[in-house]
C-alpha cells in the first residue's frame, strides 16, 4: 500500500498535473485564437498582420494563464546566478550557431536584401516581438509551471532534478506533434520534437543556472526569430544551404550535451553531488 501511494505521489500526480496544465493551455489558445480570428477577420491578409495577430494571440493566452498560474512560477528563483563570463559563452554559442545557420541561409539564398526591400523594416520589428511572445509564453508554461511542478515533486529524491528536466523537456518536444494537425508532414514534424527535447533541455539548465525565467526566454524568442526570419525571406526552402539539416542534427546534441553538463553544475554546487 505504502509503495502504491509512493507511486501516485511522485509520478501520477506530477505527470496528471502537466497533462491539466497542457489540457488548460490548449484550450485557452483554441478559444483566444477563436475570438481573435473573428475579430481579425476583416484585415486585408498581409504577412504583417499575420505576426500581428500572432502577437495577440499570445499575449492574450500568457495573460490568462499567468492569472491562473502565476503563484506557481517563479520568474526569479531562490539563490544567485552560477553563471561565470566563460559559463555564460558557452551556454550562448549553440544559439548563436542557429542564428549564424539561419543567417547563411539567407545569404547562402541571395535573398537577404528582401528583408528590407520586400518585407520592410515594420515587418522586421513585429517579427522580433511576436517570437519573443512566444519565448514568453512557452517558456512560462513549460519551464516556469511544468518544470518547477516536477521540481518540487523531485528535488528530495535521488537524481530527482535530471529527471525533471529531461521529462519536462519530453513532454516540451512531444507537444510538437501536435503540428500533424496543420498538415505538417511526420518526418519533419519528428525531427523538430528531438529538437524541441533537446531544447527543452538546454533551456531548463539555463533558467537552473541563471535562476531568472527571462534568460531563457529570451533565447527561446531569439532563436525563433531567427527562424521565422529565414523562412519568410527563403520562403520555407530549407534546400538553399545544403548544410542545414546535417547542422540542425549537431546543434540538437549540442544542446542536449551542453545542458546536461550545466544541469550536473546545478545539481554539484547545490547538493556537493553529481549524480
Amino acid at each position: 500500500m505504502e509503495r502504491k501511494n509512493s507511486l501516485i505521489s511522485d509520478f501520477l500526480i506530477p505527470v496528471g498535473y502537466t497533462v491539466l496544465v497542457y489540457a488548460i493551455w490548449e484550450g485557452i489558445g483554441f478559444f483566444v485564437s477563436f475570438v481573435i480570428g473573428k475579430m481579425t477577420e476583416n484585415w486585408t491578409n498581409s504577412l504583417n498582420n499575420t505576426y500581428v495577430v500572432m502577437l495577440l494571440q499570445e499575449i492574450s493566452v500568457f495573460l490568462i494563464m499567468y492569472v491562473l498560474f502565476h503563484k506557481k512560477v517563479d520568474f526569479v528563483r531562490d539563490g544567485k546566478s552560477s553563471v561565470s563570463l566563460l559559463s555564460a559563452f558557452a551556454m550562448l554559442i549553440f544559439p548563436l550557431i542557429q542564428i549564424g545557420d539561419d543567417l547563411m541561409a539567407i545569404f547562402y539564398g541571395k535573398r537577404v536584401f528582401s528583408l528590407f526591400s520586400g518585407k520592410g523594416i515594420q515587418f522586421f520589428v513585429i517579427c522580433c516581438i511576436a517570437s519573443l511572445s512566444i519565448g514568453l509564453m512557452e517558456e512560462f508554461v513549460w519551464r516556469g509551471i511544468i518544470l518547477n511542478g516536477f521540481l518540487s515533486a523531485w528535488k528530495d529524491k535521488k537524481k530527482g532534478i535530471y529527471f525533471a528536466v529531461l521529462i519536462s523537456s519530453l513532454c516540451f518536444g512531444l507537444c510538437h506533434y501536435m503540428n500533424l494537425l496543420a498538415g505538417q508532414e511526420f518526418l519533419s514534424t519528428t525531427k523538430q520534437v528531438i529538437s524541441a527535447v533537446c531544447m527543452g533541455v538546454f533551456l531548463s539548465a539555463l533558467y537552473l543556472q541563471t535562476n531568472h525565467l527571462i534568460f531563457s526566454i529570451l533565447v527561446h524568442g531569439l532563436c525563433d526569430f531567427s527562424n521565422f526570419l529565414m523562412n519568410e525571406i527563403l520562403g520555407w526552402d530549407y534546400s538553399v544551404w545544403k548544410y542545414d539539416d546535417i547542422l540542425q542534427w549537431i546543434l540538437a546534441g549540442g544542446y542536449l550535451l551542453t545542458g546536461m553538463y550545466f544541469v550536473y553544475r546545478y545539481i554539484k554546487k547545490t547538493t556537493g553531488k553529481g549524480w
